[in-house]
């Protein structure tokens, strides 16, 4: 089931909504060359390594704005993130597309609509809240 740009809610924070479509294109992508009979290895990659790197941004920022929920937020990175390694190991060895497709359609999808909704509502909130502040910190002393 592929996931549209309606289909989860935009933040307040540019960086993660960008981000966050452009997860959504490489799920889809992958999802789609299963489907399709294309699919190789490079489309989970891709949409691996795009996962890295939107979650380092996003841990970085929170980081460098003290946000409280900074390791309750980068476990659950980590749990997708050892979820697809484990995921992408096992279609290597078996070149089963079966467990690839299910995590695709169903889990990931899944995983992402409650990761947005929670964890990534609060982050987002949180940062447009300090970049504001610093906006305007910003302002008062130039």
């Amino acid at each position: 089931m592929s996931m549209m740009f309606w289909d989860y809610p935009q933040l307040p924070v540019h960086f993660m909504n960008r981000e966050h479509e452009t997860f959504v294109g490489l799920m889809n992508d992958a999802e789609q060359a299963l489907t399709m009979g294309t699919f190789s290895v490079q489309h989970f990659r891709r949409l691996v390594q795009h996962c890295q790197e939107h979650f380092a941004h996003e841990e970085r920022e929170m980081q460098r704005t003290n946000f409280p929920g900074l390791e309750l937020h980068k476990k659950q990175h980590d749990r997708v993130l050892q979820a697809m390694a484990e995921l992408l190991r096992g279609y290597i060895e078996t070149q089963d597309i079966a467990p690839m497709l299910s995590y695709l359609q169903d889990v990931l999808p899944e995983w992402f609509t409650q990761h947005i909704h929670t964890l990534d509502q609060v982050t987002a909130h949180y940062l447009a809240a300090a970049y504001a502040k610093s906006h305007r910190r910003a302002k008062s002393t130039g």
